[in-house]
């Protein structure tokens, strides 16, 4: 979440006025994430969160994806928001010439990297796991737009100034890109699946997982690169040294829910790995487009998973835990 397109306060009661929730009394920025533009809103009905998608990460005809697939996982008992409907019926709407929609409140909060405890990486590797065996039946498919396929493309974008960054980035990048190329596996499990589940994207109430949140990275693919993403983002610590406690925890409670097979378990390193270079990759593009006098957002710092990708270039996960 972040500020991209700053509203006003009667183009938002504009936009309020097609719904029945209430009177608007107050709203704020969200500056955390990167993706799209979100404010918490306030009326005196209720509280909701206005996201606003921006097209350097959304196309507006995957909307309805997203939205789909987050009503089918609430009615399989898996929490998590659901967009509120206009007068007619409308999720989306537009506001600033931008697709929007408002989606309900839910309580709980996040944990900060810092503060993530083996029993926190449990009840999530617990959660995705069972979001993963209820999502084989969801019948729509969309193609990981971050995905394998478009690896070429996520370093094309920056590879002509990743040295500013850190010299000598550019080659890593491409030798990454050949190696992936060569090893990334053909046949896995696939279904529909969050492929962004941060622990910004998780909320706890009174010590239990209560909600996921922000599906607009959902997409087609293996169930073990989205669990890969997964580890990546929570079994790293704040000084983003792998922590195996947390490791240990998120993967035996998600096997207990989910049985890996012996070709994930064989490719997983290889899709850590594909994890680490997919966010690094989209955190220098997010870098380098960064300009806080235009943008209310908290960017997130690229050496972060290019210290990941290092890590899971020396070490096998799977193996240190067996």
């Amino acid at each position: 979440m972040a500020v991209y397109t700053k509203i006003s306060k009667s183009e938002l009661e504009n936009f309020l006025s097609d719904y029945d929730l209430g009177e608007l009394e107050r709203f704020e920025g969200i500056t955390q994430g990167v993706s799209n533009t979100n404010y918490h809103v306030f009326t005196n009905k209720n509280r909701y969160v206005l996201t606003i998608f921006e097209p350097h990460r959304i196309i507006e005809k995957d909307l309805p994806f997203f939205f789909n697939f987050s009503g089918f996982l609430a009615q399989k008992g898996i929490k998590c928001p659901q967009a509120s409907k206009d007068r007619k019926g409308n999720i989306v709407k537009s506001l600033q010439g931008r697709p929007a929609t408002l989606i309900d409140y839910l309580e709980g909060r996040d944990i900060g990297v810092k503060n993530l405890t083996p029993d926190h990486c449990k009840k999530m590797g617990s959660f995705l796991a069972r979001m993963h065996k209820v999502s084989s039946g969801f019948d729509q498919s969309r193609e990981n737009s971050m995905g394998f396929k478009f690896f070429p493309h996520l370093c094309q974008k920056v590879e002509d100034r990743v040295d500013e960054f850190e010299n000598g980035l550019k080659i890593i990048l491409q030798e990454e890109l050949a190696f992936l190329q060569e090893n990334w596996p053909e046949k896995l499990p696939s279904g529909v699946v969050h492929a962004d589940a941060f622990p910004d994207n998780v909320f706890f109430n009174d010590g239990d997982l209560s909600a996921i949140i922000d599906f607009y990275f959902s997409c087609t693919d293996f169930y073990a690169f989205d669990l890969a993403i997964a580890v990546n983002a929570w079994c790293f610590d704040e000084n983003n040294t792998f922590v195996p406690e947390r490791f240990s925890s998120f993967i035996e409670a998600y096997i207990k829910e989910r049985p890996l097979s012996e070709a994930e378990k064989k490719a997983f390193r290889v899709l850590c790995r594909g994890a680490a270079f997919r966010i690094l990759a989209s955190r220098l593009e997010e870098y380098f487009m960064y300009d806080p006098n235009t943008m209310e957002m908290v960017p997130h710092d690229p050496a972060a998973y290019l210290k990941r990708l290092h890590f899971h270039q020396q070490e096998d996960v799977l193996n240190e835990l067996a």
